[in-house]
């Protein structure tokens, strides 16, 4: 389990107890925040209101027997605890004292001016010191002295269950995803199978997750978040397992493929098809979806589908009506995929007639059917990204990315005819937008060269079975 899972599984330890309230968990950061406030506020509530509490109505019970003078003896000292108690609490609510950090990227605990490596620590600097109703964890480190944890006496199994999770993060080695340890030989292999979606997006290629050290950690996860919601439309943790399935069960290929045939048709049916998506696509930019509108889109769907075309034409009006239904056979879902794209997505008209003429190349088009990497290495970036967020574990990463390494290996004969086929891909998808062909061209030839590039360190023909704990 990765840093950012340990984290979730330390927070769930703690969850509904009394120490869940002083603890701030820091996933975007990877920081527990200490605050002791609320432990010694409910500790001083307890103590000094419960025996001014006693104490007030010990003196009502003596003021009802008549015994003025001891009833006030009593009230007087019972007033007092209640007011101090209250102050106490007051004070701590609006003068708090400084949170004690352990600061996992940095793999160190930070009070006031005070650092401590995680290194310096043993199980021993984490002791317990019990009471009559709460059980305090305290690191007891020589530069560092501070409570770290209050449960109720009741709350042992939960207290002991933080405390050994806690040891299990203060303790970790720097792991080879969150805290910047090498990675085994495979899983720098499947690493390097995304490494231009990786490189590209300014991400580093020796680790799962994010880069060492709290700014460069920071700006990595706030990165991949932005990522996965523009352009993945992933904003939560369904969102993005949605988007990686897509991607390795259909993805752009089956657009790639639909497109290398309309391409090898005769020419004057491609001109047709043409010229009615240019001139649809010109209806909807201007918002013209009155008559003649619906007809030119069936003749559009009829040409761009050939021999089926009659069939998909059909589903046209449902779909457009939104019909139950209308999408439920394979015919339905796909049309419904391209009238999504063309309804909603400008650049579309203008992204598939360039693929057209991209694929006029007989020989980029026999290698249609080889383009999965285009799919399968963003897959892999997604599960990166996952981990980073705090979303997935590092081990279900692990687990989902290496059958796809495994399918890459299969079908590519080493990493030069993997980035061909990827670069070929990021052609027949960008329609010519965005950055340059040339750039990524530039990138794969850098990542080819570099000495430190996973496709320097590990050989394509590597045995890709699991071979980290």
């Amino acid at each position: 389990m990765g840093e950012a899972g340990r984290l979730d599984a330390l927070e769930r330890a703690v969850e509904g107890s009394l120490a869940h309230g002083a603890l701030d968990f820091d996933r975007e950061d990877g920081v527990l925040r200490v605050d002791g406030t609320p432990i010694l506020a409910t500790g001083w509530m307890l103590g000094s209101g419960a025996c001014g509490g006693l104490a007030l109505l010990a003196g009502a019970v003596l003021s009802l027997a008549g015994l003025d003078d001891a009833a006030r003896c009593a009230f007087v000292p019972g007033l007092g605890l209640v007011a101090f108690a209250l102050a106490v609490v007051l004070l701590l609510r609006f003068a708090p004292p400084p949170s004690l950090e352990l600061r996992f990227a940095e793999r160190e605990v930070r009070y006031r001016r005070t650092r401590v490596p995680f290194a310096e620590l043993r199980p021993e600097h984490l002791a317990w010191r019990n009471g009559r109703f709460f059980r305090r964890l305290y690191l007891r480190h020589p530069a560092v002295r501070r409570q770290l944890a209050g449960f109720f006496r009741s709350e042992e199994r939960q207290a002991a269950d933080f405390q050994r999770r806690l040891w299990d993060l203060l303790s970790a080695p720097d792991g080879p995803a969150a805290l910047g340890g090498p990675l085994t030989p495979v899983q720098r292999w499947i690493v390097g199978a995304a490494a231009p979606y990786g490189a590209v997006n300014g991400f580093r290629l020796d680790r799962l997750g994010a880069s060492p050290g709290a700014e460069a950690g920071a700006a990595d996860r706030r990165t991949a978040h932005e990522l996965l919601q523009d352009p993945w439309g992933a904003y939560d943790l369904e969102q993005l397992l949605a988007a990686a399935n897509w991607l390795v069960q259909d993805g752009h290929r089956a657009d790639f493929a639909h497109d290398s045939e309309l391409a090898a048709r005769p020419a004057a049916e491609q001109e047709e098809y043409a010229g009615l998506l240019r001139e649809v696509d010109g209806l909807i930019a201007a918002d013209l979806l009155e008559p003649p509108f619906v007809e030119r889109l069936i003749e559009l769907v009829r040409v761009r589908y050939g021999a089926r075309g009659a069939a998909y034409a059909r589903l046209v009006p449902s779909l457009l009506r939104d019909e139950p239904g209308a999408d439920a056979s394979d015919e339905g879902a796909e049309l419904a995929q391209f009238l999504g794209r063309l309804f909603n997505d400008r650049d579309h008209a203008a992204e598939e007639l360039h693929r057209l003429e991209a694929l006029a190349d007989p020989d980029l088009r026999a290698n249609v059917g080889r383009l999965m990497i285009w799919d399968y290495g963003r897959a892999l970036m997604l599960y990166r990204w996952g981990f980073m967020v705090g979303w997935l574990t590092e081990e279900y990463c692990w687990d989902r990315m290496l059958p796809l390494a495994v399918d890459i290996q299969r079908r590519y004969s080493s990493w030069r005819d993997m980035a061909d086929c990827y670069l070929q891909g990021r052609l027949l998808w960008s329609g010519g937008a965005g950055r340059s062909q040339a750039e990524y061209e530039q990138l794969v030839t850098r990542l080819a060269e570099d000495p430190q590039s996973p496709w320097n360190l590990v050989p394509w023909p590597l045995n890709l079975r699991r071979d980290w704990p």
